[in-house]
């Protein structure tokens, strides 16, 4: 069920003020579109929160934040199934533990190099169907200043800041990859172990709904990257990769341009990610406090 672009977006913290409340802090059309996507009810909130603590509970080694709105966002994810949910979190926590060089969520002050080669951007506005859009400039990473890994980390920082909102959690996200000028410099962005890793991020660990992935300006020879993408990839995903080549008009068939910047053709500003590091800086001490929960040091994960 669309979201029309007239419907405001909240500010972060108005936003979280509605998590884990069933009584209707969410607008009519986002209850109705949660109800019928992902099964949230009341009833089912109810249920499947005091499940999913009840696991969580039991798992000794695993510390988690004390509260409803940590839960949600798992369970939307898995569309209330708390079990699945489970399984998510108990995931989520030992990426992070096993391979913290990607996944443990960087503090915002400590990612200045990389926001300022303004290669990524969270788009301010939802797109048409309230996703959240989240553009990558491949082109503008430059492997003299940063390594893949803080590239990586950085993702993570923006996935961790816009699941906290309840209509990201219901909506989703949207990526668009924008492969211009890649080089050799960015063939190790592409290896099979950074690869698995991103997949695995986006299939079994991270609690967002990831419902599109568009790529443009891909050069000829990224036929070889998908051929390294694919393997790994469940066909769910793969039919929500879309390449469009230097034909920029193809993605405005699944992207507002009320929302693009002026380079895709859109009638929004041009690229500038200032503002979106801004809003992460003002989050610092939420970051911080991210490292305090997880698995105690020496858990493994079930082979």
């Amino acid at each position: 069920m669309p979201i029309e672009n007239s419907v405001p977006i909240s500010p972060l913290r108005q936003s979280l003020a509605c998590v884990g409340d069933p009584s209707g802090s969410f607008n009519a059309e986002w209850q109705k579109r949660a109800e019928e996507e992902l099964n949230e009810t009341p009833e089912n909130l109810k249920q499947e929160v005091f499940a999913l603590r009840q696991m969580v509970q039991n798992d000794t080694n695993l510390s988690v934040p004390n509260d409803d709105a940590f839960l949600l966002r798992f369970l939307r994810a898995r569309k209330f199934d708390s079990k699945k949910a489970f399984y998510m979190v108990q995931r989520y926590y030992l990426m992070k533990l096993k391979c913290p060089e990607l996944f443990s969520c960087p503090i915002p002050s400590e990612c200045s190099k990389v926001f300022n080669l303004q290669a990524q951007k969270m788009l301010q506005d939802r797109d048409q169907l309230g996703r959240r859009v989240y553009i990558i400039r491949m082109d503008y990473f430059d492997s003299n200043i940063v390594t893949i890994d803080d590239i990586f980390r950085t993702n993570v920082l923006a996935l961790e800041q816009i699941v906290r909102e309840p209509e990201t959690q219901i909506a989703g996200i949207v990526l668009i990859l924008d492969m211009a000028g890649l080089s050799l410099q960015h063939a190790k962005f592409f290896t099979p172990y950074y690869a698995k890793k991103m997949v695995e991020l986006v299939q079994e660990t991270f609690p967002l709904r990831f419902k599109g992935f568009h790529i443009v300006n891909e050069p000829f020879y990224f036929d070889a990257v998908m051929a390294v993408l694919k393997p790994f990839l469940k066909e769910k995903i793969r039919k929500r990769i879309f390449l469009h080549g230097s034909d920029i008009t193809a993605l405005h068939g699944f992207i507002s341009t009320d929302i693009l910047p002026s380079e895709y053709g859109g009638t929004g500003s041009s690229f500038d990610n200032k503002a979106w590091y801004m809003q992460l800086l003002a989050e610092e001490e939420y970051f911080k406090n991210l490292d305090k929960y997880g698995y105690k040091i020496g858990v493994q994960e079930d082979e």
